[in-house]
């Protein structure tokens, strides 16, 4: 007696998320491999052969050598700038952010909904709209085309407080807080022995989006930042793509730029985001779990 095969059946819902996440796969995923590979092929591969043909050791030395050693090895200062701004940044946003959302979150005072609605405001406005009074405000105080100017700027991350208060409001133990106000608790001690030690996915999630948005920051560092010693890796970037015309003191024994050496240096910008992303994951994710459930 012969038994007959149901036929498959596709899931329309499930098909379509397994083609969404398809595309998404291809749409970004196809660009980044490109990018690795080139940084290992020479220029005239990079115009002659396949786009994803592999390149060779000797050529991505060579890039890698004429690319850090490039103006006085300017490219590895413009890294270690990133990373002060990115350390000062980060930390000056999780310094104000989180005090600021648990405030918010914990506290009825006096203009506190003004305060929120100034938040959102500040949130949504675009970023390069700010960047005019900011530089006026800075260079009023003497801190434009400074390290302390920068990362100061960099603070300002209205989005972060927005997420903390997001989180606290919906995530704190009410019985615990109440609990410990009973005991004698002052709000100094229920936010940092109650509140504190319960926000690592939180901190974890204002430190990644700050991360991000300092890393990849241009605009504010190009109108900021005059002297090229003091760029970070975006608009430094940027100077070696359009000629180097913005770089000073440039030896007249250096091997001109090309694309290869563009691509390594984009490289430089986007492994560090794609580093952090794959270690932080796991407090990313449960950062926004934790802050759309009722606890």
């Amino acid at each position: 007696m012969s038994t007959r095969t149901a036929p498959m059946r596709i899931n329309p819902g499930r098909f379509v998320v397994f083609a969404t996440l398809a595309f998404a796969v291809c749409f970004y995923g196809i660009p980044l491999l490109w990018l690795f590979i080139a940084g290992t092929r020479s220029e005239s591969s990079l115009l002659t052969q396949s786009p994803f043909a592999l390149g060779d050791w000797d050529s991505f030395a060579r890039t890698w050598t004429n690319l850090t050693t490039y103006n006085n090895f300017q490219i590895l200062t413009w890294t270690v700038n990133s990373l002060i701004y990115v350390v000062g940044g980060v930390l000056l946003s999780l310094i104000a952010c989180i005090p600021a959302g648990y405030a918010l979150a914990a506290s009825e005072f006096p203009g506190r909904r003004l305060v929120l609605i100034f938040t959102l405001i500040a949130m949504i406005t675009p970023s390069t709209a700010v960047v005019l009074p900011i530089f006026l405000e800075l260079n009023m105080l003497g801190l434009s085309n400074t390290y302390a100017g920068l990362i100061l700027a960099s603070g300002f991350f209205p989005f972060g407080v927005y997420l903390t208060y997001v989180y606290f409001s919906t995530s704190l133990p009410k019985g615990v807080m109440d609990s410990a106000r009973v005991d004698g608790a002052n709000r100094f001690q229920l936010f940092s022995r109650i509140a504190l030690p319960l926000a690592r996915p939180i901190i974890a999630l204002v430190a990644f989006f700050s991360f991000l948005g300092i890393w990849s920051n241009y605009f504010l560092a190009f109108v900021l930042l005059s002297d090229d010693k003091l760029y970070n890796l975006p608009v430094g970037l940027t100077a070696l793509v359009s000629g180097s015309g913005a770089l000073s003191n440039l030896p007249s024994n250096d091997v001109p730029i090309k694309k290869p050496e563009v691509v390594l240096a984009a490289i430089l910008v986007v492994l560090p985001v794609l580093l952090i992303f794959m270690a932080a994951q796991r407090f990313v994710r449960s950062g926004m779990l934790s802050g759309a459930e009722k606890g």
